[in-house]
Formats: structure tokens, sequence, C-alpha cells
């Protein structure tokens, strides 16, 4: 049996005793881990792990998901599932992408070893309407169609129509005769954007034959309108002729130039001036048997018509010193209304001599009431106020 210890060395070992025990580590800090968090029960259902009515109701949202087993599914979270279905979906619009490019290039390839079998028939363009008109496009380039028109049509014209449906694509009494018989008249040099303004198209008789069917356009809209009217009715007379769309694709790009004339007092009229030149020579080409002018070859046609313009040069050279020309003018003005209304006091010369009327000798003019006219120049200057006249032996129109 130990010795009993006394007052002085059971404190010192109760203190030793809590010294030790603030050394160990918190229970809380290092918890001793649970076997059942280790080894889960088999039977008990996994928190991870999707319910089969979960299941059946993705796969109805994903048929990608009905392609792969329930226990692959069952083990994989709803985020790697969705994950599944998105790649599902990029390969297969990679996959429709290049089957539309494939499709596209192998109808290509087949092309030209595929032809139509045109039967023999009638056709008035109206009542009775061939099945040829109904054939699929040409796919040939814009400017062998025009070359090829040429050389089966020639320059012989069919009989012109007026009778076009441009009722159902709103353009009704867009297009006037005269517009009608040029479009039909092939390779006519007298086509014009203005036959095609719907302004003129509304003019009377009366109207039509004092002032005729090409008058002046206002203002850039009248002038976009005629042309939008124009390709829909070359579409219906000849739609084998681009030229037209060409023409107006080239305007649409540059917002119908609006910048570069920023400072033409008609622009309407000037862009009406470069279409008729275009549609000119493009007649001419066809004339020739030569492919229209493109959408890129109009820009430098475009730079050199511009440029050519003596308004257009003299509104860039001169733009500086519009202003002090324009205050200068007002100022001359001014001087000029002053002295029309100045009243000056009677100075007894002869305004008649001055203006090189009077047929009176020095000294013997004088006035209805019997006083003497003197023959000296009666000029002022306007510039002075209350100034006195020139006084000289000259007339006013001759020295002044």
């Amino acid at each position: 049996m130990p010795a009993p210890l006394g007052g002085c060395a059971l404190e010192s070992n109760i203190q030793a005793a809590h010294s030790l025990a603030n050394l160990q580590p918190h229970q809380q800090l290092f918890a001793k881990p649970s076997i059942q968090a280790v080894f889960q029960d088999p039977a008990l259902p996994s928190r991870n792990k999707i319910s089969p009515a979960d299941l059946a109701i993705l796969k109805d949202k994903f048929p990608i998901l009905c392609e792969l087993s329930d226990d692959f599914l069952r083990d994989r979270t709803v985020d790697e599932l969705l994950r599944i279905e998105s790649t599902s979906l990029r390969i297969k619009e990679a996959e429709r992408i290049r089957e539309t490019e494939d499709r596209l290039s192998a109808n290509k390839s087949a092309m030209e070893n595929k032809f139509y079998d045109v039967a023999a028939g009638r056709d008035n363009r109206s009542t009775e309407i061939h099945p040829a008109r109904f054939l699929p496009g040409m796919v040939c380039s814009a400017e062998r169609q025009f070359v090829m028109a040429r050389q089966v049509l020639g320059l012989s014209s069919p009989p012109a129509l007026g009778c076009y449906d441009m009722t159902s694509v709103g353009m009704a009494g867009h297009v006037t005769g005269k517009g009608w018989l040029e479009l039909g008249n092939m390779g006519s040099s007298r086509i014009k954007v203005s036959l095609y303004s719907i302004n003129n198209a509304a003019k009377s008789s009366a109207t039509r034959s004092a002032e005729g069917d090409d008058a002046e356009m206002k203002d850039i809209s009248e002038f976009i309108r005629a042309l939008r009217t124009l390709r829909a009715a070359a579409q219906m007379v000849v739609p084998w002729n681009l030229s037209f769309m060409a023409l107006e694709n080239f305007l649409f790009d540059r917002d119908y130039c609006r910048e570069e004339l920023k400072h033409d007092a008609s622009p309407a009229k000037t862009l009406c001036q470069f279409c008729d030149f275009v549609l000119a020579e493009n007649s001419n080409k066809y004339r020739d048997g030569t492919r229209f002018l493109t959408y890129s070859e109009l820009k430098s046609f475009w730079d050199s018509f511009i440029s050519a313009r003596p308004q257009i040069r003299a509104s860039n050279s001169t733009s500086g010193s519009s202003a002090s020309s324009s205050s200068m003018a007002r100022k001359d003005k001014q001087l000029k209304d002053q002295s029309r209304k100045r009243k000056y006091p009677y100075t007894g010369i002869c305004n008649k001599f001055n203006t090189n009327t009077c047929q009176k000798i020095p000294g013997t003019c004088y006035t209805f009431r019997g006083e003497p006219l003197r023959h000296v120049c009666n000029w002022r200057d306007p510039a002075v106020p209350n100034a006195q006249p020139c006084g000289q032996a000259h007339m006013r129109i001759v020295a002044h």
C-alpha cells in the first residue's frame, strides 16, 4: 500500500495532471470516424444515385439517354447526364451541317450528267403556259445568262406587254406605258429610271403630252422607289437579265451615295443620270453580245462619273470660302437696297443726261417748271451717307 501523500505533494500532482490534460488534442478536432460512414450499408439507398422514376423522366426528355443502360445512368450525377445530352446535340448539329454541305456538293457534281427532257408544246404567256417555264433555275453565271440570251433571242423582240401582275407585289400603277415598251424591247437604249416613277405614271394624258413620261424626280426616296420598280418589272419581263439587280444592290450597299452627294443640290437627278448611263451601257453590251456591268465594275464607273461632275468639284474646292462669299453677297445686297431706298435732296442735275437719253444740248435743258438742268455726273457713293454728287462733266453710265 503506497504511503499517504502530504498536502504539498498532492497539490503538485494535481497541477501536473492539469498540464497533461491541456496538452491532449480536443475530441471535436480529431473526431474518430464512424464505421457506418466508411462502410455504408448496401441495403440503404445511396444519396447520389438517381431513382428509377427520375431516370424515366430524364429518358423521356433526352432521347439519347435511352441508348445507355440503367446501371450506367444511375451511377452518374444529373450534371453528368446533362453534359452527355449537350455533347450529343453538338455532334448531331455538326453531322447535319456536314450532311447539308455534302448533299449540295453531290448535287452539283451530278448536275452535269442530269438532263431534263423538254417536250414540245405551245405557250401564249397567259392562259396556256408551257411546263418548261417551271424548270429549275439556271445556276451558271449571270454574265453567261446575259450573253446566251443575246445568242438565242437576238435583237428581235416579242410583242411588248403592259399587263404583268404588279398588283400582287404592291407596285400597281408604278410603270408608265413607255416603260413597259422599252423594257420589252431587247437592247433598248431609251430605257430610263424615271419611266418607273409612280408620279410620272400617274400623270394625266394632257400632262404627259406636255411634260413627257420622264420628268425629273424631286428626292432620293422617289428615286429609290422607281429603281425598285424597275428591278421588279425586269424580273417579270426578262428574268435572265440580272443587270438591274446588280445596279440596285450596288446603290443599296453604298446607301445611295448620300455622303458623296451631300453638297449636290439635286441628288436624285444625279443618281438618275448615273443609272440612265449604266442602263444605256448595258444595252450597248447586249447588242454587242458581251457581259453586263457587274457589281464590282460599277464602283469604278461611279467614281469616274462623280469625279467628272463640275458641281461636285466646285463644292469640294470652295467649301471653305462659301461662308465668306455668302456674307459679301449679303453686304452688297444691303448696300444696293439702301441706295435704292435713300432719298437725296434736289441737285438740279439732268438724269437723262447720265443715262445718255437727253437730246438737248448743255444750257438748253430745263424742267417742266422752267428750272435749268446741268449736264454733269450725278453718281453718289452708296457707302457714304449723304454723299454729294460727282459733279464732273461726264455721264454716270460711262464713268461709274
